[in-house]
């Protein structure tokens, strides 16, 4: 009998050991259909379902200001019947007819103003230019072309706790929320996925925004949410993830972060690159810093090349490209923002 008193040497044998039920190997076009319509139930109930009580949008506009280049609107809208999903709107200056558009997703910080080049205070930043591990990347895209909205994600920004609000704003809710949600049987990731998708409701009844071109972007934490919304809406057109994808095993089970990130169950069905395989044949864009320390870049190319599997399947190789750019967890958009407007503009089948 050997013995060992490390707890955790099961679960890591489960891991290794154990093969995962619903992990992507087909080796045809149906098996392929096979595989994502059950992967993609079961992962909807692995967020514990999209059953939020539903009501109609209420879109309403609180504020509007002009700015070089484009105009910034800030929009309030319902999720569900109990949460209303505040947001900022940018608009190409003099937009002839109908744009692309992105929902650009925030990571960890102070939500939605610090893609969109307020300080964390609140105050607007008389020349806003890469700051922090965000930079601003909002306002890069709509001065691309594309009509952008940032959208405060659930325990960040305007959206959280009345007590992590008054502790400062980098302060998040992000553990009561999640702890509240695991112990009903949600999750963070869920919720987030649902806001992201009611996000995507709204733009569809803008006059500026071209219906069958959305697209979806997001860094770190917004990584996260763009990731599983992209794999489970396929309104989403495009998608690009940075400072995210790697393995669970490498990044949320290796290195200490925000319990927002945990799913219970999710490596008995699928490992992150399976989620990202959902994606395809839709184009995929993978940004990731080679000197990440909470994302393992050597685990990111390890499920690039898995992922890189069903596009060669289903014959769409080109729509699948990353970039390992000479940084940290940050964005850079040098290659992903020039694909992401390409795709959106483009004609695909």
């Amino acid at each position: 009998m050997r013995r060992s008193f490390r707890p955790l040497e099961y679960y890591e044998w489960l891991y290794y050991n154990k093969k995962r039920v619903l992990e992507f190997n087909a080796k045809s076009i149906e098996e392929w259909r096979d595989w994502r319509n059950k992967l993609r139930s079961k992962i909807i109930e692995l967020l514990g379902g999209f059953d939020y009580p539903a009501t109609d949008l209420y879109p309403e506009t609180v504020e509007v200001r002009e700015f070089p280049g484009y105009i910034r609107e800030k929009v309030i809208f319902q999720s569900d019947e109990f949460s209303s999903i505040p947001a900022y709107v940018l608009v190409p200056k003099d937009l002839k007819g109908r744009a692309p558009a992105v929902v650009a997703m925030h990571g960890h910080g102070y939500g939605k103003n610090e893609i969109t080049g307020f300080w964390d205070d609140g105050s607007e930043r008389v020349d806003p230019i890469s700051r922090g591990y965000q930079k601003d990347f909002a306002l890069k895209l709509v001065k691309r072309g594309l009509v952008v909205i940032v959208p405060d994600q659930c325990g960040f920004g305007e959206r959280r706790e009345k007590e992590d609000e008054d502790k400062g704003p980098h302060v998040s809710s992000c553990k009561k929320l999640s702890l509240w949600a695991l112990m009903l049987g949600k999750t963070t990731i869920g919720r987030r996925v649902w806001d992201a998708m009611r996000t995507i409701d709204y733009l569809l009844t803008r006059k500026e925004v071209k219906r069958d071109s959305i697209g979806i972007i997001g860094i770190s934490g917004g990584g996260t949410t763009s990731l599983f919304t992209a794999a489970l809406d396929d309104r989403v057109k495009v998608a690009v993830i940075s400072g995210y994808l790697n393995t669970f095993k490498d990044s949320i089970l290796s290195v200490d972060h925000c319990i927002d990130n945990y799913i219970p169950g999710i490596l008995k069905y699928c490992e992150m690159y399976d989620i990202a395989c959902l994606i395809a044949p839709r184009p995929l864009f993978i940004e990731h810093g080679t000197k990440d320390k909470i994302f393992p870049i050597e685990a990111t190319k390890y499920a690039f090349e898995k992922i890189k599997r069903v596009y060669e399947l289903l014959g769409v190789p080109e729509r699948l490209e990353a970039d390992f750019f000479e940084g940290e967890h940050e964005i850079c958009g040098r290659k992903s923002y020039d694909f992401l407007v390409k795709w959106l503009n483009a004609e695909i089948d």
